[in-house]
């Protein structure tokens, strides 16, 4: 076994055909924080016949003392196999030795159990990888669920994802909740429309993500990013916007509305033949009420297009597809048009998309991992039907065991990070 750098296209090929295989650990990801100021490189361990068995996309950056050496969502290797984990992890920290490192994080991407709705366990996952690299230098720091608010800034404990194995564009929406499908049905009929932006409607998406980050109290990402990552994924990242044409929405509404008044003359003349009639009359309430709920839609659809403009954004995502799954990573909705419930649809096609594609697996992200109804968020995500995934956790191994310690030491006596 050699342990190598290897090229763009040979990481990229293993990569991709990897049952691990993720965004984190992409060739376009690699792009992005190469293009941002990061050092990135791919690293592998590579058989007598050339061949990979195991590849990481490693990411460093400077410390007060030495560096810190970060594979995110990797290595890419079979963590069954005890003896490659521990040469993988030897041969890294070998490597990182040689340049300045300090000390080496690996976050796997593995998942420990599912969790139900209530928040109770589903199903447990193997957890070799966690006995493995324990055995070969690693401490491990499980998942936990976030306390008053507070992420974890290096890795994502809970995430929420949906099995897309054996759905079609047919039956996708049936498995859905109740919820979602109305919400779906709705905004389809309120005649939202879903596109894909341009490089230079970027600004405009970072404008909504940022009010939205601002409104619940987290940072956005630079348009710096939106702007390479764009650039780097290509046909691999979509950004989203959903938006409705308010003319077009209040003509429809308005043919709604006006479809029934031949209905409610008709029942108004058999109740004055029959005033007894008591289905007629229970008709009639039906579709006035029908009516005035269009007449108040246009109303409303009004007088926002007074204040908005023809055509306005609703919500907007941001997602990148691959081999093995689909990844919504940031969105927004625009508060005041909360009640035409486009984040639904916007959700829906790229499920689609991803079933159209052969993806199996549907990756809504982070989560709190907290069930007690504080993380709204969540509900959203449960309302597709999936479960909530507890993430392998964190894994450390010292480069230079001494000099970790004492910078650890020194970080405790002066009480910082």
């Amino acid at each position: 076994m050699q342990f190598k750098e290897l090229s763009a296209s040979e990481f990229g090929a293993f990569e991709q055909a990897h049952v691990d295989g993720t965004y984190m650990q992409s060739t376009f990801q690699h792009d992005v924080l190469v293009q941002r100021g990061w050092q990135s490189q791919y690293m592998g361990l590579v058989d007598d016949n050339n061949k990979i068995v195991a590849a990481e996309l490693m990411d460093s950056r400077a410390l007060r003392v030495g560096v810190l050496y970060e594979v995110s969502g990797g290595p890419l290797i079979d963590f069954d196999n005890a003896d490659l984990v521990k040469l993988m992890a030897d041969e890294t920290i070998k490597y990182t030795r040689q340049h300045k490192g300090l000390v080496l994080r690996w976050l796997p991407n593995k998942h420990t159990r599912s969790l139900d709705n209530d928040g109770n366990t589903f199903k447990k996952f193997d957890t070799a990888f966690i006995k493995n690299l324990k055995a070969a230098g690693f401490t491990y720091k499980p998942s936990r669920p976030v306390v008053s608010g507070e992420y974890s800034k290096i890795t994502l404990g809970y995430e929420f994802r949906k099995d897309l194995t054996g759905l079609t564009a047919e039956t996708l929406e049936d498995s859905f909740t109740k919820d979602a499908r109305y919400a779906t049905k709705k905004t389809r009929q309120f005649g939202v429309k879903i596109r894909q932006l341009g490089y230079d409607e970027l600004p405009e998406f970072k404008k909504y993500t940022t009010a939205t980050a601002k409104r619940r109290g987290f940072s956005d990402k630079p348009l710096d990013y939106y702007q390479k990552t764009f650039k780097a994924y290509s046909d691999n990242v979509q950004f989203i916007f959903a938006e409705l044409d308010f003319g077009a929405y209040i003509k429809e509404e308005q043919a709604k509305s006006a479809a029934l008044e031949p209905e409610i003359e008709k029942l108004k003349a058999k109740l004055t033949a029959s005033p007894k009639n008591k289905r007629a009359a229970k008709q009639l309430n039906e579709f006035t009420d029908q009516q005035q709920q269009h007449q108040k839609r246009i109303q409303d659809a009004d007088e926002q297009r007074q204040q908005h403009g023809e055509k306005v954004v609703l919500a907007g995502g941001m997602f990148f597809t691959q081999p093995q799954e689909v990844s919504y990573m940031f969105s927004f909705t625009n508060e005041e048009f909360k009640r035409y419930y486009a984040p639904y649809l916007i959700q829906e096609h790229m499920m689609l998309l991803g079933i159209k594609k052969g993806i199996k697996t549907y990756n809504f992200y982070g989560v709190t991992g907290l069930f007690d109804g504080s993380d709204g968020v969540l509900k959203f995500k449960q309302s597709f039907n999936g479960y909530t995934y507890e993430t392998g956790g964190e894994f450390s191994r010292p480069i230079r065991p001494v000099l970790y310690g004492l910078v650890n030491l020194l970080k405790k006596v002066t009480g910082r990070e």
